[in-house]
């Protein structure tokens, strides 16, 4: 169950996170602007945000095993849209419907594993899952540099929105576990949890988590190659092969949280994390690429530590509402608003700014946790 259910998420990663390696190519071809550029990543956000709040009405009545491959054909569809579009507004109608897609994804994965895996396997369980996304974001940048020029950027899509299809109907039929009804968020349930402090500390950690790993993520090829003048095959290459020390981070992480809890873990992973990302404005050269490494090496242990923290707020019934309000806005502002800013930011001439501000953010994160001894216990 793991090992598809990690599938399934990668594969709607890829497609979300293959935008920022092809960012400077669309940009080029469709004649867009930096904030019409960066704008692209609010829009998919604006759409996961719908389609997590929908996904618990679509599961109370297909299951999470029905909103699952929802999910996944939803993606494919988007996809199919955006390859095809010859403007901008018909990018944003086909990376719209793929958030949509996206969003449906989450609270239904993880409240299969949480409630199909015991509590003292549950920080392992999730940090499997989240090896998903940690290989979306090696992949995206290294599956354009082996296809760009031989495809182009449309083919690209095509194929990822094909992949999305396959994997739909491979779940439907021989995926496992997913059996459970969800909880559509009535007024109710989400009262019950938006009144929990815990919940509002959570949002705030990983807005600056999503921040600081999503957000950046998608303006950090079109940072460096627009700012920083690298050559834009070998800053994918590069990006990409710095989210491989996310996957290692994400192989002990699970014991890391099982054994000192999620609080040490998430103060190891902003501090190292807020450093870097300032000094990915202040490097330069050999030591610039030495950051941009060492930036995503800790902070995707964010995820398991966070993710544990928020299943244990409220009820087990409530679960997938309280997931899908906190990484719902979370998503927005970390994946949707902050690169739009970054965009705006570029064409201002002050992206560096918004690199500041994050890293600055970070290393806020530390001190709060460290004050904060009661993170997890909850």
């Amino acid at each position: 169950m793991l090992l598809i259910l990690l599938s399934v998420l990668f594969l709607s990663m890829l497609s979300r996170l293959i935008f920022s390696p092809l960012l400077v190519f669309i940009q080029k071809d469709l004649s867009l602007t930096g904030r019409q550029a960066g704008s692209l990543f609010l829009v998919i956000t604006a759409g996961y945000s719908p389609g997590m709040l929908f996904s618990g009405f679509a599961s109370s009545r297909l299951r999470h095993r029905g909103t699952i491959a929802l999910s996944l054909v939803l993606v494919a569809a988007g996809t199919f849209i955006a390859c095809l579009s010859q403007s901008y507004m018909q990018l944003s109608l086909g990376v719209w419907i793929l958030g949509m897609g996206s969003g449906m994804y989450p609270p239904s994965g993880i409240a299969s594993i949480t409630t199909s895996i015991s509590e003292e396997k549950a920080g392992k369980a999730l940090a499997i899952h989240e090896l998903g996304p940690a290989l979306a974001f090696v992949m995206a940048p290294l599956l354009v540099v082996a296809l760009y020029s031989s495809i182009g950027w449309r083919m690209i899509l095509a194929l990822i929105g094909l992949l999305n299809l396959g994997m739909a109907a491979f779940y439907r039929w021989y995926g496992i576990g997913g059996e459970g009804f969800g909880q559509p968020p009535h007024f109710s349930k989400i009262r019950a949890v938006v009144g929990k402090h815990e919940l509002w500390y959570n949002f705030l950690l990983f807005c600056v988590a999503l921040s600081s790993m999503q957000g950046l993520y998608s303006i950090l090829p079109y940072y460096l190659i627009t700012v920083k003048g690298l050559d834009p095959r070998g800053v994918n290459l590069l990006v990409g092969l710095s989210r491989i020390t996310g996957i290692l981070t994400l192989l002990a992480s699970g014991y890391l949280v099982d054994r000192f809890g999620s609080r040490f873990v998430l103060i190891l992973a902003f501090t190292v994390g807020g450093i870097s990302t300032l000094f990915l404005v202040w490097a330069k050269g050999p030591l610039l690429e030495l950051f941009v490494v060492l930036q995503p090496a800790l902070l995707s242990a964010f995820f398991p530590a966070g993710l544990l923290a928020l299943s244990r707020i409220g009820s087990p019934e409530s679960q997938n509402v309280t997931i899908a309000l906190v990484i719902n806005f979370a998503v927005l502002f970390g994946n949707g608003i902050v690169p739009s800013l970054m965009g705006w930011l570029a064409d201002a001439g002050a992206i560096e700014i918004g690199f500041l501000t994050l890293g600055g953010a970070m290393l806020v994160m530390v001190l709060s946790l460290y004050r904060n001894r009661a993170y997890g216990a909850y």
